[in-house]
């Protein structure tokens, strides 16, 4: 009976000292389970309502559909379905608080996420999350083991990489390879089942890939660079084999003779566009041509010609989008709105002297002719007046929760 008399008085002593403690903590601190490490309490409504409301800096984004689009912030991923009226947290998990390599989605509901991980940032490994529910539930995949040997002087991965599907099973993705500018490369791999499991291609450019369209599967076009020029390759087989896509540049743009390529724009299985940048150098100008194709890409022929452009090294694109049959250029001077330049067919040889253009290049992204998103250094906004009117609809947070409130 003693003893159990003693331990009835020992409990009540050890919960009048814990009551006391928390009596005692700040409001901002509860009491830990550890002797010694301190846990922060949640902060009450009235300390969240005065915290300042974040934009939410917009590394990449795609408009879908009428409305419709997503964003990435580099580890966070939102949905919007209200053209940014309100946003919807849609992020994979990401125990390890990874950046994003690449982020690609063919629908609203139908998504993948590439993620690098190294726990000393020099060997990269790689999984791709996929989703099909909108980013409700997701699926992780391993990509295949990257084996070298630094003693031999064989070159491991880096963490930059790009992903695109062609439909809900056929996709592809480029990991970059340890490298200088004149020795960039890097390595494909593909996938039929929807990435739940991806093998190396059976070919490649031998070039550091800079982006990936998956127009069908069999049709792979390749953004790419290699010793400082830019290239754009093609694979009509699956990517079994990929070959050089050549663009001369036309006599009126000279001496802009330098390509910097961007990915091709079909507007059927047959017809499409290919937007290039012509650089030339010494400070002459530079000058984006749009070509047109008929066969799937197999042939081109110079469409419409913008001139006269600021000067521009390789590597940099004059950004712009093709809707329906308009070639649709952005700039901004800095500290004002999207501004938008359109070039329709038959429009020749167009002076673009006081467009501004590659001063402030804004990152498009357009359902149609009237309704389109434009990134400048991270701030959304959107138009549904063909760029006549903008609404800022970059994602906020406060207290990293997602909200309505304005910035």
């Amino acid at each position: 009976m003693i003893y159990r008399w003693v331990y009835s008085v020992l409990v009540l002593i050890a919960i009048l000292t814990a009551a006391t403690a928390r009596a005692q903590s700040s409001p901002g601190e509860t009491q830990p389970a550890v002797p010694g490490a301190v846990t922060i309490h949640p902060f009450t409504p009235e300390q969240i309502a005065k915290m300042p409301v974040v934009a939410l800096p917009v590394q990449d984004f795609k408009l879908l559909s009428s409305g419709t689009g997503w964003v990435s912030t580099g580890n966070r991923l939102l949905l919007t379905t209200d053209n940014g009226a309100h946003w919807k947290e849609i992020s994979p998990p990401n125990p390890n608080h990874d950046e994003y390599a690449s982020v690609f989605f063919h629908d609203a509901n139908t998504g993948w996420v590439l993620f690098p991980h190294s726990d000393n940032f020099e060997d990269w490994t790689f999984t791709v999350s996929s989703t099909f529910d909108g980013g409700a539930t997701w699926t992780t995949a391993n990509l295949p083991e990257w084996k070298y040997d630094r003693e031999r002087g064989e070159r491991g991965l880096v963490d930059h990489g790009t992903i695109a599907f062609a439909d809900r099973l056929h996709g592809w993705l480029s990991l970059d390879i340890e490298g200088n500018t004149l020795f960039a490369a890097s390595t494909l791999l593909s996938s039929s089942d929807g990435g739940r499991t991806w093998n190396w291609a059976k070919d490649g450019p031998d070039a550091r890939i800079v982006a990936i369209l998956a127009h069908t599967d069999q049709d792979v076009w390749i953004a790419a660079e290699s010793g400082g020029a830019s290239e754009l390759d093609v694979s009509h087989n699956g990517g079994d084999s990929f070959h050089k896509v050549a663009l001369p540049a036309p006599k009126e743009i000279a001496p802009a003779k330098y390509p910097t390529y961007d990915l091709p724009v079909f507007t059927d299985g047959l017809n499409g566009y290919e937007p290039v940048t012509y650089s030339g150098g010494n400070g002459d100008k530079s000058a984006a041509v749009l070509f047109s194709t008929a066969d799937g890409g197999r042939t081109w022929k110079q469409d419409r010609v913008l001139s006269n452009l600021a000067e521009s090294s390789v590597g940099q694109i004059a950004s712009s989008t093709v809707v329906g049959s308009a070639w649709i250029h952005s700039f901004a001077p800095r500290g004002s709105q999207p501004a938008l330049m359109k070039l329709l067919p038959m429009s020749g040889n167009t002076d673009g002297a006081n467009s501004s253009i590659n001063s402030y290049n804004c990152g498009l992204s357009f359902h149609s002719q009237l309704e389109g998103w434009a990134n400048c250094s991270g701030n959304l906004s959107s138009t549904i007046d063909g760029g006549a009117s903008w609404t800022t609809i970059t994602p906020r947070a406060k207290n990293s929760a997602l909200t309505t409130d304005p910035a």
